[in-house]
């Protein structure tokens, strides 16, 4: 019989001290090391335990790695609470890898690990190979974005510290009541682990700070978006309600090497939503030249 542990969802976890911030960065590792590297990005309001159902499935192919961002989960935060933002992030993530010395990674990311991670295919395309990124905010505007997502990124907001800070488990509500497309499937566990996270004050203040200081990392990655040449695989969910999918056609039509591809019966939290579906087109993709777009039901 198995114990409660062997049946818990949650992903076993470590700290590095990466070199050049000298924060200690939680993170977990799955698979084979000869393996190629997958880094993986997670979202809001989440940490690395996101990716509970896709990190061990990727392990039987490939060497995973997942981090929590600086603030969230069990990393370090920043003292210039400016410093969390996608610029930054993006230099947190190749940090990370070259203490671990890594010379090459694919990218999967989410939310607000999107521009951070194409940032990262920007400025080391020798390094950082293909990327698989998911119903994210690459670019300065608020065309796309639900009511939330733009009170975030306003200073000063009411909205935005009432959900980030004032009351952290209702916008955990809201956020997986209106982030899955029938219904809030999280392990208990896992969720457990995301609503602790909201009630720390340097979460709340990684959370509120990286959108607050999102526009000047969207706005550096507009500029360089001609010089992603790595193939890029845009993912979206047909019901996101966060982020409409229309966002993703738009930077599908910007990169040089992309195809966007819709997963339908899926919210925004795809990768907790619809694992099998991701990983299938994940898979196809890491494997096979980049295909015309289309639409899939799982």
């Amino acid at each position: 019989m198995k114990t409660n542990q062997e049946n818990s969802k949650l992903l076993d976890t470590k700290k590095l001290r990466i070199q050049r911030f000298g924060l200690n960065i939680r993170y977990a590792e799955l698979g084979n090391s000869d393996n190629p590297t997958i880094l993986l990005l997670h979202g809001v309001p989440e940490n690395l335990y996101a990716w509970y159902d896709i990190a061990p499935s990727l392990s039987k192919r490939y060497h995973v790695l997942a981090i929590d961002w600086p603030g969230f989960g069990g990393s370090d935060a920043f003292t210039n609470l400016k410093d969390h933002n996608p610029r930054t992030f993006a230099a947190i993530g190749m940090d990370f890898l070259n203490t671990l010395k890594i010379q090459y990674a694919h990218i999967i990311a989410t939310d607000i690990g999107f521009t951070p991670a194409l940032i990262m295919g920007a400025e080391n395309p020798e390094q950082i190979g293909q990327m698989v990124v998911m119903d994210g905010i690459p670019f300065p505007t608020t065309a796309y974005s639900s009511w939330e997502l733009r009170s975030f990124g306003r200073k000063n907001s009411i909205t935005a510290k009432a959900l980030i800070k004032w009351f952290p488990k209702i916008s955990a509500k809201i956020a997986y009541q209106k982030g899955f497309y029938k219904g809030n499937n999280i392990p208990k566990e896992v969720q457990e682990e995301f609503l602790a996270d909201g009630y720390k004050i340097s979460t709340q203040n990684a959370f509120l700070s990286y959108f607050q200081n999102n526009a000047p990392g969207q706005a550096y990655f507009e500029s360089r978006i001609h010089e992603i040449q790595q193939p890029v695989l845009v993912i979206w969910g047909r019901h996101d309600r966060f982020i409409n999918v229309k966002l993703g056609a738009l930077l599908v039509e910007k990169l040089p090497n992309a195809h966007l591809e819709i997963i339908e019966d899926s919210g925004h939290f795809v990768h907790m939503d619809k694992p099998e579906a991701l990983l299938k087109l994940t898979y196809e993709f890491l494997t096979t030249e980049p295909v015309q777009s289309t639409t899939i039901n799982e």
